[in-house]
């Protein structure tokens, strides 16, 4: 009877010992997608914009002569307040470019390094 029971735990514990063992997993590597770089916007092409000072001294003279060159006379009046708020305006819209376009190259060259 004893024999039986050292056989029976002779058998036992190489099976029970071969269940404790962690099958092998095979891990699948990390697969980085490529991210294409995109080409850059086409830089902003501007037309001429033409400013004329008239002060009530050469008004009638700028009538004249405006009207000569361009058969039409429209008035389109601004302070010079608000001539300074244009131009702080502009300005600000350069910095949000330059600050937007400095975050897109950031992220263009570290996508290159990956």
């Amino acid at each position: 009877m004893a024999l039986k029971k050292y056989l029976m735990i002779s058998f036992l514990i190489p099976l029970i010992s071969g269940c404790t063992e962690k099958p092998p997993v095979d891990i699948d590597p990390i697969v980085q997608k490529p991210i294409a770089i995109q080409p850059r916007p086409k830089p902003v092409s501007l037309n001429d914009v033409k400013f004329f000072v008239v002060t009530e001294e050469n008004l009638d003279e700028f009538i004249t002569e405006f009207k000569k060159k361009n058969l039409q006379l429209v008035f389109v009046a601004m302070s010079v307040r608000d001539y300074e708020n244009i131009s702080l305006n502009v300005q600000e819209l350069r910095r949000y470019i330059k600050q937007q376009k400095s975050i897109i190259v950031y992220y263009e060259e570290s996508i290159k390094t990956q």
